[in-house]
This record gives structure tokens, C-alpha cells and sequence, in this order.
């Protein structure tokens, strides 16, 4: 048993069922009251649905990596694991370094004290990156 990655994998299910949930109740429900611009793909409806879209393929990645990262830690052995674990530690630190620089980049340093998503994605790595080496 692989405990940090195991762990990061367990942090990166919470953050999935988290994202999901949470995500679909606090920020894509919301969007139905908003209007929003049309794109050259379609109306606000097509906008729309590419938000909702695109915000649950972010949630079944962040599962399906978190699922990775357990089998890994628990399930496989030798050159099996250690590649998975390799592969969900890259993952993670995309997913991290996409919240930090491209959503942390234009807020203030606040930001990351009211949304814990960079946080956890960054710790999610570490985590994952101790378990794999």
C-alpha cells in the first residue's frame, strides 16, 4: 500500500464529488439566470451548454485520475503502478497549475483563501508526486 498516493488519490474523489455537487449547485445552476454571449458555435443556449459540458468533464477527470491514483496505491504492483502513479501525479499538477496561473493570475492573493480548489489541487500533487517516487 502506497499511503501518500492513496491519500491523493482519496483527496482527488472528495474533490470530484465536491466539484460536481458543488460546482453544478453554486456556479452552473446560476448561469441559467444570467444571460450570457452568443459564441460562433451558437446562442446563449449552445454557451451554455458548453460551460455545463465543459465543467463535468473537469469533474469525471478529476475522478477518474483520483480512481488512477487508488489502484495504483492499493491494486497494482511494480512498473503497472508506478506508471499510473507517474501519469495521475502529471495530471494533478496540470489541473493545479491551470487553477494557479490561469485562474490565480487574475484574481488577488485573497482568491485563494475563498476558493480552496488551487490549494487542494496542489496539495492533490504532492501527494501524488511523493506516492509515485
Amino acid at each position: 500500500m502506497n499511503t501518500p498516493l492513496f491519500l491523493a488519490g482519496l483527496l482527488a474523489l472528495v474533490a470530484s464529488a465536491v466539484h460536481g455537487l458543488g460546482g453544478e449547485l453554486l456556479v452552473v445552476r446560476r448561469l441559467w439566470r444570467e444571460p450570457l454571449p452568443s459564441t460562433r458555435f451558437g446562442g446563449e443556449a449552445m454557451t451554455r451548454a458548453m460551460v455545463h459540458v465543459t465543467w463535468h468533464i473537469v469533474t469525471f477527470a478529476f475522478l477518474a485520475v483520483g480512481v488512477g491514483m487508488v489502484l495504483a496505491a492499493a491494486v497494482l504492483e511494480d512498473e503497472a503502478a508506478d506508471a499510473l502513479a507517474w501519469f495521475c501525479a502529471a495530471a494533478f499538477t496540470g489541473f493545479a497549475s491551470v487553477a494557479i496561473f490561469l485562474g490565480g493570475a487574475s484574481q488577488s492573493p485573497r482568491a485563494f483563501i475563498r476558493h480552496p480548489g488551487p490549494v487542494v489541487l496542489a496539495a492533490t500533487a504532492a501527494l501524488a508526486w511523493w506516492g509515485a517516487v
